[in-house]
């Protein structure tokens, strides 16, 4: 391995980023620059990527440089074809994992640069992961592997996404300083994968009963939920109903922000989860028939919560106790 200092120019190669991939993968954004500080990061992508457009902004002090639907794999001759790109890269970086779009990545390191990826076993890669080394199951940890792979440390999470002030500030207006914000996300995908709302209720009661302000986020998909909600928790805030203040439309930076301003928060197995966990937020996050091991956020604190350990692989089997203990654990 070499010093991190020896790797002036680094190219990130990926297949693409849509908005769930694109925020899933902010914590490795975060970590190659820690690892990295002083280097030219550059991302690759034959597709498109929302790192060039939708949440182009949070990649501010992370990448240098975003090169999308870049015509280096997007086919099979791209293998033979002229550079698209400068390439002459110190340490090219493969994120995914077909073969022959490797061997395009693979074209822009320069003579004598270092090629590693996890494509084939680390098969064209120059950097190999220790003997008898399992590739995990988050992908996330396989990408912080493969940082501590090129640097033999493994990276740090220290460098806070950039979020645009004009958004900070607005979130800053509904939950002004003062009161302690505690967060609930109770939508989802997947109807599985949704703690029961009169659950989420509850604790959101317990909160206001302990002088918290509860702050729930709702998608269009929860919106018709929100009568209830307020019904029985009358203190219970809804951020991202208004219209007036933020704009129609969804913003998942609009969500980052907010969460700056929660002191914790509780959510089921879903992309808020994620947004929360980029903006650092404290997590308690709940998971069914998905595992935590394989799906849960890259956060500086956070407590999963797994229905199995509660007797079955369904997400109702989580107590509400269970659950209340957690979040108060993590605002401790």
């Amino acid at each position: 391995m070499a010093e991190p200092a020896a790797y002036r120019r680094i190219a990130v190669y990926s297949g693409g980023e849509i908005i769930g991939d694109g925020v899933y993968k902010l914590p490795f954004l975060r970590a190659l620059r820690s690892a990295f500080p002083d280097a030219v990061i550059d991302w690759v992508c034959p597709g498109p990527t929302v790192y060039a457009d939708r949440i182009a902004p949070l990649t501010a002090g992370l990448l240098d440089h975003v090169h999308a639907l870049v015509p280096l794999g997007q086919r099979k001759a791209d293998l033979f074809r002229k550079l698209p790109v400068a390439g002459g890269y110190d340490f090219v970086i493969d994120t995914q994992q077909v073969v022959w779009r490797s061997l395009c990545a693979r074209r822009l390191k320069r003579r004598g640069g270092r090629f590693l990826s996890g494509a084939a076993g680390f098969w064209l890669s120059d950097i190999k992961p220790p003997r008898g080394y399992r590739r995990p199951r988050h992908i996330l940890t396989r990408f912080f592997d493969m940082i501590e792979m090129a640097t033999g440390s493994r990276p740090a999470l220290d460098r806070a996404l950039a979020l645009p002030a004009d958004l900070t500030e607005k979130a800053r207006q509904q939950l002004p300083e003062g009161p302690t914000y505690i967060g609930f996300a109770p939508g989802a995908g997947e109807a599985r994968k949704r703690w029961p709302l009169e659950r989420f209720i509850e604790i959101a009661r317990r909160q206001e009963a302990r002088g918290r302000v509860p702050v729930f986020i709702l998608g269009p998909a929860e919106a018709a939920e929100l009568p209830a909600i307020r019904a029985a928790v009358p203190t219970a805030l809804f951020p991202e109903q208004d219209t007036k203040l933020w704009g129609e439309g969804f913003n998942p930076m609009r969500s980052m922000a907010i969460g700056t301003r929660l002191a914790g928060a509780l959510s089921n197995d879903s992309g808020v989860s994620h947004m929360l966990a980029a903006a650092d937020t404290k997590l308690v996050v709940l998971y069914g028939h998905t595992s935590a091991e394989k799906f849960g956020p890259v956060t500086r604190r956070s407590i999963f919560l797994q229905a199995s350990d509660y007797g079955a692989p369904v997400i109702e089997s989580i107590p509400v106790e269970a659950v209340d203990a957690a979040l108060e654990k993590l605002l401790a």
